[in-house]
């Protein structure tokens, strides 16, 4: 009776880690389109003004500190679905 049970167990966490991996995939396809919404012209406008961050022009701050994040993502993400590969 234990033996039957634990496969039953087993069947979600199968299907769980799946999903899993599966959402994290679909994330990684869309950080680049996340990436260029950032980057459009639109939002890059909003900083184009004088002002500063640390002596630096806030657009510049906005650009490098977006690509930062982009950067860190997706090595978060990849690092994620590495660790869930199952080969």
């Amino acid at each position: 009776m234990n033996a039957q049970r634990n496969t039953d167990d087993s069947a979600p966490d199968l299907a769980t880690r799946a999903l899993k991996r599966r959402r994290r995939q679909d994330s990684a396809t869309l950080l680049p389109v996340l990436g260029a919404f950032l980057l459009l012209s639109p939002f890059i406008r909003i900083f184009s003004s004088a002002d500063t961050i640390l002596g630096l022009p806030a657009a510049f701050v906005y650009i490098f500190g977006s690509w930062l994040g982009l950067i860190i993502l997706a090595r978060q993400l990849a690092r994620a679905i590495l660790r869930d590969d199952p080969s």
